[in-house]
């Protein structure tokens, strides 16, 4: 399965802002995922400032934190895992 290169994802994360997107990536068991959410929340869904902190450390690993809507929470995955974003 192919995956997106590390700069179209931020490119696709950028361009989605506050919509909604749905983003089909393999999780660590090597199953493929699809979920639905958004990547910067908008004004209902607020953080807290420890939650930005662990936004950030999650972005140093490679991670891109994720609100899931269906879950109701904030998620993550690896921006080297993603195959789609649309």
């Amino acid at each position: 399965m192919n995956t997106l290169s590390r700069e179209t994802v931020q490119y696709l994360i950028e361009e989605k802002g506050t919509k909604i997107a749905t983003v089909d990536f393999i999780k660590a068991d090597g199953s493929l995922r699809v979920a639905n959410g958004l990547f910067k929340p908008s004004s209902h869904i607020v953080g807290s400032d420890r939650g930005v902190m662990q936004g950030e450390a999650m972005k140093q690993r490679g991670q891109i934190p994720f609100y899931d809507l269906q879950k109701k929470k904030w998620v993550s995955f690896y921006v080297d895992k993603v195959v789609d974003i649309r």
